[in-house]
């Protein structure tokens, strides 16, 4: 990724995040002049200038959030701008939360999304007084199960982000660990989990990997819908095709052609990262009940795969959609361009 397009990237989740709370998000860029009192200290500030001057123009780019003005006199013992604070700088405005871009670009490259967008995440809900997720790993893993989930990746597009995480692997397919920083209605934070914090926590990479499994299962159950069933928003009832939820809510038909070719959509019922509920205890078997055998799976991305029984001939414009698919789109949404076949009798997965 370009230091463009990461910063356009940061911004636009600095922005949703600061939203969430409430807050303004702010890109400022190199060279612009700026005349705004909120900001001008800050820019000053990291400019190692005096924030007196009319205008403030910007030697780098920064990353602001703007929180509630508080008096200068109070700049030192507020938690913002820290790397004002280390070189002995108040900024005269506490109420700022700021990075510079750079500085957030290099980690990204050496350490990847899970260094720099939880950073944000922390300082956010820090500034409205909870508790700072940076003591996360600070506890033992009975404290922490509960935030654990998986989320599907492909293995080979993020070879250097999961050189030291935890996953499963099926093929280039990555059931990844990742802990839950934040669920909101609105949005959703997550962080990859790394085998350190793991061995730290005294369990091995199995267990913490199956305890997340069922914690995502539960969290955001699997739906099945029509290939041609396409609307804006569902119902959370709709969908439902594992037993143990209740009533089923989807008819399947496995003899009926025109059903098999359009085939069937299987996500969560959240619509995020809903690949994951391919491996979800029991959910390949009930599909094989319902489909009455073997079916093919292909994953058009990490939040949905699609279901095609065998009987109907299909894989080579399965095996062609999915490409065209991970062609077209963000390669970040991509999860394997491979097409695989359940096989019931067996309990495996093969690829076609």
């Amino acid at each position: 990724m370009t230091y463009e397009e990461f910063k356009k990237e940061l911004y636009r989740n600095a922005l949703n995040q600061a939203r969430l709370w409430g807050k303004t998000a702010r890109l400022v860029e190199k060279g612009t002049v700026c005349r705004e009192p909120q900001v001008m200290g800050a820019i000053a500030a990291m400019n190692q200038n005096a924030p007196s001057a009319k205008d403030a123009v910007v030697k780098e780019d920064m990353l602001l959030v703007l929180l509630q003005y508080a008096p200068a006199e109070n700049a030192l013992q507020a938690n913002t701008l820290p790397e004002c604070k280390e070189e002995g700088r108040a900024p005269a405005y506490s109420g700022i939360l700021c990075w510079k871009v750079r500085t957030l670009y290099e980690r990204f490259l050496r350490e990847g999304w899970q260094s720099v967008l939880p950073e944000i995440a922390m300082k956010l809900q820090g500034s409205k007084g909870q508790e700072p997720q940076a003591s996360l790993w600070e506890k033992g893993y009975e404290q922490n199960c509960g935030r654990l989930i998986l989320r599907p990746l492909n293995i080979w597009e993020n070879r250097e982000e999961l050189e030291h995480c935890v996953y499963w692997s099926y093929g280039e397919i990555g059931l990844v660990l990742y802990a839950l920083l934040y669920d909101l209605e609105e949005d959703f934070m997550t962080m990859k989990v790394t085998r350190g914090m793991v061995e730290r926590w005294g369990v091995s990479f199995e267990e913490a990997l199956t305890g997340a499994l069922l914690n995502t299962f539960a969290q955001m159950p699997p739906r099945l819908y029509h290939g041609m069933d396409i609307r804006s928003s569902y119902d959370w009832k709709d969908g439902i095709f594992m037993e143990e939820e209740g009533k089923i809510s989807i008819e399947i038909h496995p003899q009926s052609q025109e059903e098999g070719m359009c085939g069937y959509r299987l996500t969560t019922v959240r619509w995020l990262n809903g690949a994951v509920a391919f491996f979800y205890p029991g959910v390949r078997q009930r599909l094989a009940e319902l489909l009455d055998g073997d079916f093919y799976v292909g994953f058009t991305s990490i939040h949905e795969a699609v279901i095609h029984p065998v009987q109907h001939k299909i894989l080579g414009e399965m095996k062609a959609a999915i490409q065209h698919t991970n062609a077209v789109f963000d390669r970040r949404e991509m999860l394997t361009d491979k097409v695989y076949r359940y096989c019931r009798a067996r309990n495996e997965l093969i690829e076609v």
